[in-house]
């Protein structure tokens, strides 16, 4: 009987210590994805932001053509890393990738006009004069950025995800359009 007693004591301490090494694990590695997913959308976040940045780079090219190769290729790698976080971020979460392509889109509309002026703009080169009137407009893309970041939070919350995947779901989604990433 008094052994019964030890041997129940010596179970009951081992399954506390055993759940809590579980519990634990679980808060240990719901800390690495929460970290890994942080890392990923400032990743793809400055993947966008490189796009609004090429204007700069327009304005202070060089007259020779290897500077224009350079800024064409640019692009290039800009739209590759764009189409890569996209589909990152889909396969973390259909709504998060969808919300991503719309942030995209929102500062490609939002700079489209004032990348096209800056390759008419005289002077250029790296002297070149950037009026603030011409420059893309920062307080709308911060705006941008920080609806995308946002976003971003809803997903890691276990109280807002349902609901953002609810929000995205076939039936809704048409009828109540996301309008915070019109440029």
């Amino acid at each position: 009987m008094f052994s019964d007693y030890y041997l129940q004591l010596v179970t009951t301490l081992l399954i506390a210590l055993l759940s809590s090494a579980v519990l634990t694990a679980v808060v240990k590695n719901s800390q690495v994805q929460a970290a890994k997913h942080k890392e990923l959308v400032a990743a793809a976040s400055k993947s966008v932001f490189k796009r609004v940045e090429m204007y700069y780079r327009i304005r202070r090219r060089t007259k020779d053509a290897s500077d224009v190769i350079k800024i064409r290729d640019t692009f290039h790698q800009i739209q590759e890393e764009n189409e890569y976080y996209r589909v990152l971020l889909a396969t973390e979460s259909k709504w998060h990738g969808e919300r991503y392509a719309l942030y995209i889109n929102a500062i490609k509309e939002l700079t489209k006009g004032q990348t096209q002026e800056a390759w008419k703009q005289r002077p250029f080169g790296p002297d070149a004069e950037v009026k603030s009137e011409h420059r893309p407009n920062h307080k709308r893309i911060d705006e941008l950025s920080m609806q995308f970041a946002k976003d971003s939070r809803r997903l890691m919350n276990p109280f807002m995800r349902p609901w953002m995947r609810i929000r995205h779901s076939w039936f809704i989604a048409p009828i109540w359009k996301i309008k915070v990433y019109e440029p």
